[in-house]
């Protein structure tokens, strides 16, 4: 285990491939995945009140209030060694959030922090979540670019693919509207700070993974 080891926010766009580089990155430099989307779906699911309006909030694709992803995930990161890097996925979003983590992390000893944004334009981000499906049965992830000729099954296990509650062009809107109005104040912060490494997000994933991984080593 490392003693200084590297933790990594990852920034982006919804559509941006972000839980695709996470899961890359994860694997490369064994790192342990905070995901506050994938963690909030979760929360969603469970039979509580605050569950029931947070799972109401995904379906307007309205985004959960600043204190929540904390909750989701602080327990996670409390019992993660500190020797094993972290990588967060969909947070910080507001500056508050970024100086909240950074105290958590300072305080935690992670020192070794990069900031990796997944450049893409909004008009390639919501083309991509206009075709975004997930699949019912193994809840993988599919592009469908066409679907005129047969409803579009799983190339994993052959389940129906069916859209997201959020990816529907309100919820997408509200999303790209909080990023440009709230997420890029964070990316500047960052890179004030000299952690913001950004990286071309509209190339395939694989040159995409290699971009990053040259910029970090």
């Amino acid at each position: 285990m490392d003693k200084n080891p590297l933790n990594i926010i990852l920034l982006g766009r919804s559509g941006s491939g972000k839980g695709t580089q996470a899961k890359k990155l994860v694997e490369h430099f064994h790192l342990e995945y905070i995901g506050t989307g994938d963690l909030l779906r979760r929360f969603s699911e469970r039979d509580n009140v605050a569950a029931r309006r947070m799972k109401t909030t995904l379906a307007q694709g309205k985004l959960a209030p600043s204190w929540l992803p904390f909750f989701v995930w602080m327990e996670k990161l409390a019992y993660t060694d500190t020797h094993i890097g972290v990588l967060f996925d969909g947070s910080p979003r507001k500056i508050e959030e970024a100086r909240i983590l950074d105290d958590v992390l300072v305080w935690f000893g992670r020192d070794n922090v990069k900031v990796i944004l997944l450049d893409i334009s909004r008009e390639e981000a919501y083309r991509r979540l206009m075709s975004r499906r997930i699949c019912s049965r193994c809840h993988k992830g599919a592009y469908v670019e066409n679907e005129t000729e047969q409803t579009p099954r799983c190339r994993y296990c052959g389940g129906d693919l069916t859209i997201r509650a959020e990816d529907n062009p309100d919820g997408i809107k509200v999303r790209l509207d909080w990023f440009d109005n709230e997420v890029t104040k964070v990316t500047e912060y960052y890179k004030n700070q000299g952690k913001l490494v950004t990286v071309n997000g509209e190339q395939s994933p694989e040159e995409t993974h290699k971009e990053i991984l040259k910029k970090l080593l």
